[in-house]
């Protein structure tokens, strides 16, 4: 009898030692050229990833009508990779300019968008009864994964369902910006919309979730600088707005991920929250990588080589997680670890 005690003591040890140890890994990518080969899948596929959010430009096309965005998703379609990738991870997707513009409208002005919303989500195979398809503001999602103490809340946004526009600074000076990676051809709109009114109390509902580990994916970056790129950094209205509502829920264990840049970087700003919040974006899929702009929120080097970013928790007794920019085999470029005790409000 006592053995066997023994021996139910030292099996609870062990599970407790694996449950301890269980990890939840969280990867993200954005930005292909649906015509050109996607080697990166078989490292994506190799790491085996619970959740995998593409952040938005999941296609390269200018498209003027429905027909362009339907041939464009044909061709995405015929590629191995992101299919075995749906097979084995949760996947959540969410739009950027590429894959929802229509005809140069790439906002709220898209008169087609609930054609757009329509196909985007059947091609990513939404639930006919998910509440996405009826949202008066857009495509937002957001969804927890794992259980009690190890809870990740994953929150997509839609940057474009309600979005004003951007104008482009004057053809002489576009001229001259093209040769100055510091600088993009875009000027602020500092009184328009980006989220619209229902999202921002969609989003304030679900930072209210209870969750260990809280990640908000957007399509563009939320920490950058206002430097003609597109970035919430362009929309101060809708960047402030941001900043008063973590600074009232002071949500614990936030992190940031974002797409629409042709590099990867780590970012870091204390503008948000008593602690200092973070921001992976991950590079593009498989576009050439581009110079990096410069930016005070940087931390560290940014990479052009970048292929995709991958936040993954480490469930031990003091939880811990690991921030990695990922090439094309699926090599770490650079990592950051971060204790989640320092992400807490207090």
């Amino acid at each position: 009898m006592l053995i066997r005690s023994v021996w139910l003591l030292l099996l609870l040890a062990v599970a407790f030692s694996a449950s301890a140890q269980q990890t939840t890994r969280v990867a993200f990518g954005c930005c292909i050229d649906h015509t050109k080969r996607q080697e990166v899948w078989d490292a994506i596929n190799h790491a085996q990833p619970e959740v995998f959010v593409f952040l938005g430009d999941t296609i390269d096309e200018n498209a003027g009508d429905m027909d362009d965005l339907l041939d464009a998703y044909e061709v995405f379609n015929r590629y191995r990779g992101p299919r075995v990738l749906r097979r084995n991870s949760a996947v959540m997707s969410v739009w950027n300019r590429n894959d929802y513009s229509l005809d140069s409208k790439s906002g709220k002005d898209n008169p087609n968008r609930y054609a757009v919303r329509n196909h985007f989500l059947t091609f990513w195979r939404e639930p006919a009864t998910s509440e996405r398809l009826f949202q008066k503001h857009g495509i937002a999602k957001s969804v927890i994964f794992g259980n009690e103490s190890q809870r990740v809340q994953v929150i997509v946004l839609d940057g474009r369902w309600n979005r004003d526009p951007l104008s482009q600074v004057g053809w002489v000076e576009r001229q001259t910006r093209r040769f100055n990676a510091d600088l993009g051809p875009y000027q602020s709109n500092n009184t328009g919309d980006l989220l619209g009114d229902e999202q921002w109390q969609w989003l304030a509902e679900q930072l209210q979730q209870p969750a260990e580990v809280r990640i908000i994916m957007s399509a563009t970056p939320v920490i950058a600088p206002a430097n003609g790129y597109d970035s919430w950094a362009l929309y101060q209205r809708e960047q402030k707005r941001l900043k008063e509502l973590l600074t009232e829920l002071k949500p614990s264990g936030l992190l940031l991920a974002s797409g629409d840049r042709l590099f990867g970087e780590f970012a870091k700003s204390d503008e948000f929250l008593p602690y200092p919040l973070w921001q992976v974006t991950p590079g593009s899929i498989n576009f050439d990588g581009e110079t990096p702009y410069s930016s005070v929120y940087r931390d560290g080097e940014a990479y052009a080589e970048s292929r995709y970013g991958q936040i993954e928790i480490i469930w031990k007794e003091q939880p811990e997680l690991e921030l990695t920019l990922r090439d094309v085999d699926g090599r770490p470029l650079d990592t950051r670890r971060i204790n989640l005790s320092q992400l807490q409000p207090d």
